[in-house]
């Protein structure tokens, strides 16, 4: 498992979804990006879609980091 820092958070990833950290990292604004965490903190995941069309789910664990899944829909 993969695991990098995007605006503050720690998100952990397999490779198949690095499309979805970098599209938090560089392509939403810190705005952006901050409302998803804060999305998943609250209900424990959301979904997203990225501009390519791909979609993901970000997990929020307990001991507070993030956990980035491709969604397969």
């Amino acid at each position: 498992m993969l695991q990098k820092i995007v605006k503050g958070y720690e998100i952990n990833f397999e490779e198949d979804a690095v499309k979805g950290v970098d599209h938090l990292a560089y392509i939403l604004s810190y705005e952006e990006s901050g409302s998803l965490f804060q999305a998943a903190r609250l209900a424990g995941h959301t979904d997203f879609e990225d501009r390519g069309g791909r979609n993901f789910i970000l997990v929020h664990n307990p001991n507070g980091s993030f956990e980035l899944k491709v969604r397969n829909e």
